[in-house]
């Protein structure tokens, strides 16, 4: 049974990636109708597919509140509408899928504490939605950056702090917008940096904890040894 969910998870994660490559494909570049009826029948397919295996999950979850709390943006991520931003939600709907793949493997559970501990994917999905509300937010606030594909190709490189300079808003309101990416990546890389560092100084301590524990245990040992010894000298 478990094997079949891995193999389940496993095409889905496949599927929802293809489908999110080709959305955005043809939302930023000009194809044919017959094609864009294609990547839309596909994606059509996806979420009815999706939407089974979310019900499915919510039936045989524990705690169904809080299973819809935690998954209220993935819902937004299984509509099959033309926008933007809520296919990009479809990337929100990856990482759950990324997760329970990695819970319904037995031998993985190292990778499933990691991001339990470092809250990775927590940090990834407002990377994700901060992205997409900026980029949808300056393209309204910029004539220079009203294409689709400038707008997230200039707050991409904004956040990662990487400033090319290829791209620049003209307005007020476009530069507001930019400082708030330059500020948000810097946030939100630092807490991923500061995150990871904690997981990896709490790993060294704990392993120092544990060779001290040891040693501890070994001087016990001999304690003990040589308090018999003692006490067999004394009955002599």
């Amino acid at each position: 049974m478990e094997k079949t969910k891995q193999s389940i998870y496993l095409i889905l994660i496949f599927a929802t990636i293809a489908d999110i490559i080709l959305l955005f494909y043809v939302s930023f570049y000009p194809t044919s109708l017959t094609f864009k009826n294609q990547i839309h029948s596909f994606d059509m397919l996806l979420c009815v597919i999706l939407w089974i295996e979310f019900f499915y999950s919510y039936s045989k979850s524990d705690n169904k509140r809080q299973y819809l709390k935690e998954n209220s943006l993935s819902i937004l991520g299984m509509l099959p509408i033309n926008f933007v931003f809520l296919r990009a939600l479809r990337l929100v709907k990856l990482l759950q899928l990324i997760k329970l793949l990695v819970l319904a493997r037995d031998h993985e559970k190292n990778l499933s504490n990691f991001l339990k501990n470092t809250y990775l994917d927590k940090i990834i999905l407002v990377l994700i939605i901060f992205t997409f509300i900026l980029a949808l937010s300056i393209q309204f606030a910029d004539p220079n950056l009203s294409n689709p594909r400038t707008a997230f190709w200039y707050i991409i490189v904004t956040i990662t702090s990487t400033g090319y300079g290829d791209i620049v808003p003209s307005t007020l309101s476009g530069q507001v917008i930019g400082v708030f990416a330059m500020i948000g990546g810097i946030l939100i890389f630092a807490t991923f940096t500061a995150v990871i560092s904690s997981l990896y100084v709490s790993k060294i301590s704990s392993r120092n904890h544990d060779d001290l524990n040891s040693k501890i245990e070994d001087l016990t040992c001999e304690i003990e040894k040589l308090n018999k010894k003692i006490d067999d000298l004394e009955k002599e």
